[in-house]
């Protein structure tokens, strides 16, 4: 991400965050929405063609085509703000999608740590990541969070229950799987394949 753009990048996912909080949307949704959105997909990839020109009007338009936004009068929340900046800056460091990395932090959660790190070096909150990144895989927090056993899982996708196990440590990464049976994975926590097989974006 190139440096001169990412206070633009800030404010629109600053907009985005306080319009949400605004109309008090699930919280869930929003990573949803914003992790399949092509202006933040744009920022992952490094394609800041089609995104460096959208006015917050249009990327809240093209998030929420379901709202009627008549006006954009929109409080500003310092938490916002801050949060919009802190995934930023992991997604910057880590080159992964905002989805994964919402499954590390999540919004909700990202909000609440405003009030221990905000006054703190950026580089704070990118050491948390990282270090909960080491300690756990997208599949281990996923299969947690859907309350999935690796055996559960294995009957649901045909993969062997030692390899599932294998990838759940990184003993073996995720992005090995053949392309039909890694789909199959993703689509039991619809999540994008990218995100489940923790790949870099932009590289």
């Amino acid at each position: 991400m190139r440096d001169e753009l990412f206070y633009d990048f800030a404010e629109l996912f600053e907009r985005v965050l306080s319009f949400a909080i605004d109309r008090k949307f699930s919280l869930d949704f929003v990573e949803k929405r914003i992790s399949y959105s092509s202006f933040f997909r744009g920022i992952e990839i490094d394609d800041y063609t089609p995104v460096s020109l959208i006015s917050d009007g249009q990327l809240i338009k093209s998030l929420f085509p379901f709202e009627k936004i008549d006006d954009l009068e929109i409080p500003v929340y310092n938490t916002s703000l801050w949060a919009s900046e802190a995934y930023l800056w992991i997604q910057q460091k880590t080159h992964l999608t905002f989805e994964a990395i919402f499954i590390y932090i999540p919004i909700k959660e990202m909000l609440v740590l405003f009030n221990v790190y905000h006054e703190m070096d950026f580089s704070h909150i990118v050491e948390l990541f990282c270090e909960r990144k080491e300690k756990n895989t997208v599949l281990s927090i996923l299969a947690k969070k859907y309350k999935y056993s690796m055996k559960d899982i294995s009957e649901k996708t045909n993969i062997p229950y030692d390899s599932l196990i294998s990838l759940k440590n990184r003993r073996r990464k995720i992005s090995s799987l053949n392309i039909a049976t890694l789909s199959k994975l993703a689509a039991i926590f619809n999540v994008r394949i990218e995100t489940l097989a923790e790949l870099e974006q932009g590289e």
